[in-house]
C-alpha cells in the first residue's frame, strides 16, 4: 500500500498546504478515490499535526484497518477530535448503528400524553413465606418482615471495574434519552393498576404491598445504573441525625430542635453521574525576567488536570440543591448494582441525560482549573495577562450511580423546611431559620469588639507618644 512516512515534515507552504487538501476534498466528493489519496497524502507529510487531513483520508478507503490507521493519526493529533473518537467507536463494532445519531442530530422531547405500559420486571419474594422482604440496610441483604427469614445479598466493590467509556454511549441515542413518562402497572400479585410517577422505576403496590423493579419501552432507552452506594442506616438513625442537626448552629433558634414537628423521613437512591478523565487547559502570560519591570516576555504551555469522581445530578431539580451540604458522598465504596438493592426502595431515573451531565461536568473541571491556574502556572515568577485557552479532553469515562438519600420537611413557626441526610454517611443539609436575635448579639459584639480594640490602640498610641495631644 502507497502511503507516506508519517512522522516525516517536509518544508511547509501554508498556501500550497491548503490548496492540496481542497484539492483532495474535490477530489473525494467527485468520486475520484485514486486521486483523493494522492493529494491528501502530500498533504499528510507537510503537515502530519492536522487531524482533519487524516479524517478525509479515512474517507478514501473501504479497508477497515485502513480507516482505523487514519483516525488514530487524528486522534494522536488531536486527541479532543470528536468526529475521529466517533469513527473509532464506529469502527470498534461496539454499537448498534441503529442506535447511532447523525453528526449533528438532536433527540427531540417524546412528551408522552398517557401513561407508558410498564411490567414488574422483578418482584421481590421472601422463598420461605411469600411474603414482601426488604433490603435491610443496617445488615445487607433481604429481610421478609413477616416470617424474619434473612438473605444475605452480594456486594462487590466496583468503583473502578464499573467505569464506562463515555464515546461508546454518547453518539446514541441512549446518551441523549431521559425519563419523561408516567408509568401504568398492574400488580401482577393483586391484580390493581396504578400509576407511577415519572422516573420512579422501583417501588411497592399501593393495595397489596408487593415490592417490584419495573421496566417499560422508557426504561429499554435509558442508561442502565452500574454501581449503587448502599443506605447505611435506617429511619430510626435518620431522624436521630436530624433531630442533632437542628440543635447545631450558631444563629439555629434555641427552641428549633423542640418545637420542630418532622415528618416522616423517606428514603430513595437517587440518580447520579460520575465522571473521569483528563483535561489539557493551553495558558498565556507576560513573564518579567531579569528584574527589569519593563522586560515582559510572553510565555505559553499547557496545564493538565486528571480528575476522578466528578459528580453531577441526574435530576434537574437538584440543581437548586445545596448538595455540598451533604458531601462528600464515599464513590470508592459503591457497589455493582444488583435488582435486589432496590427490594422495599423507591428508586428514581434521571431527567438529566448523560450528554448533557457530560457537558456539565466538564464545565465544572475547566472552571476549577481556570480558578487555579495563577497558582499552578510559573509559581514564583511575576506574571500579568494570565490567559486560559483551548481545552482537549481525553480517556472520559462514566458511571452511572445510585446514592441513597432521606427527603423529608419539617415545620417552625408556621413554616416549612425541606431537609435531606446522606443516606451512606449521615450527613444532613438543608433549610434552617436563623435567629435575627442571635444575628444582631454576633453583629454587635463585633462592632464593640472593634470599638474597643481601636479605643486601646489609640491610648497605647498616646501613651507611647505616637501622637501628641
Amino acid at each position: 500500500m502507497d502511503r507516506p512516512e508519517y512522522t516525516r515534515r517536509v518544508d511547509f507552504d501554508e498556501l500550497q498546504y491548503e490548496q492540496l487538501v481542497q484539492a483532495g476534498i474535490a477530489a473525494l466528493k467527485g468520486g475520484e478515490r485514486q486521486q483523493a489519496r494522492s493529494l491528501l497524502f502530500k498533504a499528510a507529510e507537510m503537515k502530519p499535526t492536522d487531524p482533519n487531513v487524516w479524517l478525509w483520508l479515512s474517507a478514501t478507503t473501504d479497508d477497515p484497518d485502513e480507516q482505523r490507521d487514519f483516525l488514530e493519526h487524528a486522534v494522536a493529533a488531536d486527541p479532543g477530535n470528536a468526529a475521529a473518537r466517533r469513527g473509532l467507536v464506529m469502527l470498534s463494532g461496539k454499537l448498534d448503528p441503529a442506535e447511532v445519531l447523525d453528526e449533528g442530530q438532536a433527540v427531540a422531547p417524546r412528551q408522552p400524553l398517557e401513561p407508558e405500559e410498564a411490567t414488574a420486571a422483578h418482584t421481590f419474594l421472601c422463598p420461605q413465606c411469600g411474603g414482601h422482604p426488604r433490603f435491610d440496610a443496617e445488615r445487607g441483604g433481604l429481610l421478609c418482615e413477616f416470617c424474619g427469614h434473612f438473605q444475605p445479598a452480594e456486594a462487590e466493590l466496583a468503583a473502578d471495574s464499573a467505569e464506562q467509556v463515555l464515546d461508546f454511549v454518547l453518539p446514541t441515542t441512549r446518551g441523549h434519552r431521559w425519563a419523561e413518562a408516567q408509568h401504568r402497572l398492574a400488580c401482577e400479585r393483586c391484580g390493581s393498576i396504578s400509576i407511577l410517577p415519572i422516573g420512579q422505576k422501583a417501588g411497592e403496590c399501593p393495595y397489596c404491598g408487593s415490592r417490584r423493579l419495573i421496566e417499560s419501552a422508557e426504561t429499554a432507552e435509558l442508561v442502565e445504573p452500574q454501581v449503587i452506594a448502599l443506605a447505611q442506616f435506617g429511619e430510626e438513625t435518620a431522624v436521630r441525625r436530624l433531630r442533632e442537626w437542628l440543635g447545631r448552629g450558631w444563629f439555629t433558634p434555641g427552641d428549633l430542635r423542640k418545637l420542630a414537628r418532622t415528618s416522616s423521613l423517606r428514603p430513595a437512591y437517587y440518580p447520579f453521574w460520575t465522571f473521569d478523565g483528563t483535561l489539557e487547559l493551553g495558558w498565556t502570560c507576560e513573564v518579567s525576567e531579569g528584574g527589569n519591570q519593563d522586560d515582559w516576555v510572553t510565555r505559553s504551555g499547557v496545564e493538565l488536570e486528571m480528575f476522578d469522581d466528578v459528580l453531577v445530578p441526574g435530576l434537574r431539580a437538584f440543581q437548586k440543591v445545596n448538595l455540598a451540604s451533604l458531601e462528600p458522598f464515599d464513590l470508592k465504596q459503591v457497589v455493582a448494582f444488583k435488582p435486589e438493592h432496590l427490594a422495599g426502595w423507591i428508586a428514581l431515573s434521571y431527567d438529566l441525560p448523560l450528554a448533557d451531565a457530560s457537558l456539565a461536568a466538564r464545565e465544572q473541571v475547566a472552571r476549577g482549573l481556570r480558578q487555579q491556574l495563577d497558582n499552578r502556572v510559573l509559581i514564583g515568577n511575576q506574571k500579568r495577562n494570565l490567559h486560559s485557552g483551548s481545552t482537549k479532553w481525553s480517556g472520559i469515562t462514566f458511571k452511572h450511580v445510585l446514592l441513597p438519600l432521606w427527603v423529608g420537611s419539617y415545620r417552625y413557626r408556621d413554616r416549612e423546611y425541606r431537609v435531606l441526610v446522606n443516606g451512606q454517611t449521615g450527613k444532613v443539609g438543608g433549610d434552617r431559620p436563623r435567629d435575627r436575635l442571635a444575628i444582631f448579639g454576633f453583629s454587635a459584639s463585633l462592632f464593640f469588639t472593634a470599638v474597643l480594640i481601636g479605643f486601646v490602640l489609640l491610648y497605647l498610641a498616646f501613651a507611647m507618644g505616637w501622637i501628641r495631644p
